[in-house]
């Protein structure tokens, strides 16, 4: 696995659990498609941003991800992993932890690596 995609995972989980939307912004592609369990899909950086924001303002992050699987052809690849932690409402306290299963599909852009295609489903 290379160091450019172990960081960019590593921002996006930072991201996440410090609910900064300008930092989101960085890992995806001004293009990409976000597909996640449960949520309508987001095309394009805007309507993705609105969805992460719309998540912020009613969620607290505490998750992890694991690498599982990197394959890169030219400029691009897909990256593999599972994450776990807790995502609860605003201001409880988590009952448990819960995990996902993620694909993203990287494309190097001017050099640098970021999210184009993400999908994700919860683990059973």
């Amino acid at each position: 696995m290379t160091e450019e995609i172990q960081n960019l995972i590593q921002t996006y989980q930072r991201s996440l659990n410090e609910a900064d939307l300008d930092l989101v912004r960085t890992v995806y592609a001004d293009d990409a498609i976000f597909i996640g369990q449960n949520f309508p899909a987001a095309t394009g950086i805007e309507e993705i941003a609105a969805a992460y924001a719309d998540s912020f303002s009613k969620l607290d992050f505490d998750i992890q991800f694991e690498v599982q699987e990197v394959e890169l052809s030219g400029d691009l690849g897909f990256v593999r992993t599972r994450s776990h932690g807790t995502i609860v409402p605003k201001g409880q306290n988590p009952e448990g932890a819960e995990g996902n299963r993620e694909i993203f599909v990287v494309k190097k852009i001017d050099g640098v690596w970021k999210f184009y295609r993400y999908l994700f489903n919860a683990e059973v």
